[in-house]
């Protein structure tokens, strides 16, 4: 029986940006000598920067350097895209909601691929703190879902067995990784199939 529930924070608790937002990101940052900030726009997954900053080898600061002083494009407009980025409707309110509704029956957890900054966003901006009892961030572990390592960590850190845990997430990867290492999993595709899906392993145990 499932026990503890694992949620994704990009593309899952915090929504990605749709296809209108991306292409106005991409002109205002992008250029063929930008191929790096392309690539980071496009498919953060595979992005080797953002893999190093959420396995906690470069700072987000460093990225923030980055983009000031290699790319060239102005401090206003990075503070304007760090602005948007922490706003409070990025949020999905929609699957914020759904899991303060099983706090009590379950444990509940972040497990998120992040950087050295995203505790704080997620605290002080978000207070999610208060929505979870754990929040388990791959900088500070120094290790990235798909890894198992993480799995383990998270096993651990909420004493809970793989068999009895669920992960919503995403990234098509992170959710193979998780059955594989023997977790139930769930990928994000809208809310309210992740929604379904998620009471559906639950046995209908969601409310």
């Amino acid at each position: 029986m499932i026990n503890t529930l694992f949620f994704d924070l990009g593309g899952v608790l915090i929504k990605q940006p749709n296809g209108r937002q991306l292409k106005i990101w991409k002109k205002v940052f992008g250029g063929k000598h930008k191929s790096e900030v392309l690539e980071m726009l496009e498919n953060p997954h595979g992005s080797q920067l953002i893999k190093d900053i959420c396995l906690g080898n470069l700072t987000e600061d460093f990225l923030w350097h980055q983009m000031a002083e290699k790319w060239h494009i102005s401090p206003m407009i990075i503070q304007y895209f760090r602005r948007k980025m922490s706003s409070q409707r990025q949020l999905n309110s929609a699957i914020i909601d759904f899991i303060a509704k099983l706090r009590g029956k379950y444990k509940t957890a972040i497990l998120s691929n992040a950087g050295d900054q995203t505790r704080r966003l997620m605290e002080e901006t978000y207070h999610l703190n208060v929505l979870v009892d754990e929040i388990i961030i791959s900088a500070e572990e120094g290790v990235i879902k798909p890894d198992h390592r993480i799995f383990e960590i998270a096993m651990v850190r909420l004493e809970t067995k793989p068999e009895q845990s669920l992960l919503l997430d995403d990234y098509l990867e992170n959710v193979v990784a998780a059955r594989e290492f023997g977790m139930h999993a769930v990928q994000f595709i809208n809310t309210h199939q992740a929604i379904n899906e998620v009471c559906n392993y639950l046995d209908g145990r969601c409310f």
